[in-house]
């Protein structure tokens, strides 16, 4: 039966990439539906030409959809679309309120939220206790639907054109094909601990000094952090900040060898993508990489050496007699591990030299 079905995630990057087995799965339940995700303008790239979306709708919370005004104009748009379900797979009460408001009648979210009752379908499960991965939490919310749900994996679109800018970039740089090349992410937007910037310049100046092509990323926000990385090292080292958009982003981390990164977006549209990743990861619970390692493929996790920490959200500084716990995860450690994969991938790069030493100082998952 044909159904028009809406996807909501209106989070961040890396959030939406983790959502799109929903709508693959969707797509295989109900393959005459209409589909459409409601996303946040800054995320709308992540799912755009997602070969199981017919629409993306988004939120524009900071202009057509902001305040009281813009939240009934957010009703007015879903009411108009007539859509028989609604799966709120990041739900805030203004969301909620919304879907009920629009008279969507089946409306799936989760049943342990004050606003749970706006909610007629409701999935039981703590998804900060990450026991599963967050594809997982996800799909159980497409299973609340159809009763059943498939499996599939992260996606995301990386079009002719971004991969063109891509390559004319690459020439730009003087990296060739057969070229080793590193993409190291050092920030992550405030998601999650990071590992060091020290520790990320030091990386790049060793895989640079052993003949490894490096690139530097960050956001527009984050060009200073991506300066003080790589403000030092030799032009070989290849700096780019706010410069690419989300696909472009995609085809070069498709061009990559490989990429070393904090737990952010960009190391999940690795995954998507098939780039291996060594991926560094704190301690905290819900930031644990049970629930937001990269998915599926074959990647290295490296955590700090240190019990499981206390904190429920955050870090809490000083206050830990570990901080800061990330600094144990030794540029040894990243560098072997990043070596390891490169030799996989370029046996012709035998000539990299192990590390210098150092003692085990971090944890594979």
């Amino acid at each position: 039966m044909a159904m028009r079905i809406l996807v909501i995630r209106t989070d961040r990057i890396g959030d939406v990439l983790l959502s799109t087995p929903v709508l693959a799965v969707l797509r295989e339940q109900a393959p005459d539906s209409h589909i459409a995700a409601l996303v946040s303008p800054y995320a709308a790239g992540a799912i755009e030409g997602h070969p199981a979306l017919d629409e993306i709708i988004v939120d524009e919370r900071s202009e057509r959809h902001g305040g009281s005004g813009g939240f009934l104009r957010l009703v007015r748009d879903l009411r108009e679309r007539r859509f028989d379900a609604v799966l709120v797979l990041h739900p805030t009460t203004r969301l909620a309120l919304a879907c009920r408001l629009a008279g969507i009648p089946v409306r799936i979210g989760t049943g342990y939220r004050a606003y749970g009752f706006l909610f007629n379908r409701r999935v039981y499960e703590h998804r900060r206790d990450a026991r599963r991965h967050e594809v997982e939490y996800n799909l159980s919310l497409a299973r609340a639907l159809f009763g059943q749900a498939g499996e599939a994996a992260p996606e995301i679109h990386v079009p002719e054109a971004a991969r063109r800018a891509v390559a004319r970039r690459l020439r730009q740089w003087r990296v060739l094909p057969e070229d080793p090349l590193v993409l190291l992410h050092p920030g992550s937007g405030g998601s999650a601990r990071n590992w060091p910037e020290g520790c990320f310049a030091e990386l790049a100046a060793r895989l640079s000094r052993n003949g490894v092509r490096v690139v530097v990323t960050g956001s527009a926000d984050e060009r200073d952090l991506v300066g003080r990385v790589a403000g030092s090292l030799p032009e070989s080292v290849i700096r780019v900040a706010g410069e690419l958009d989300i696909k472009e982003l995609a085809a070069l981390l498709l061009a990559s060898s490989l990429c070393v990164t904090n737990s952010t977006g960009p190391m999940h549209v690795a995954a998507a993508v098939g780039t291996s990743t060594v991926a560094l990861f704190c301690p905290i619970k819900p930031c644990s990489p049970v629930r937001w390692g990269p998915f599926g493929g074959d990647h290295d996790v490296l955590l700090p050496a240190v019990p499981d920490c206390p904190a429920r959200h955050r870090c809490i500084g000083n206050a830990c007699p570990h901080f800061d716990c990330m600094e144990r995860i030794s540029t040894n450690d990243v560098y072997e591990a990043v070596r390891g994969r490169l030799l996989a991938i370029h046996p012709e790069a035998a000539g990299i030299p192990e590390s210098t030493g150092g003692r085990d100082s971090a944890v594979k998952d």
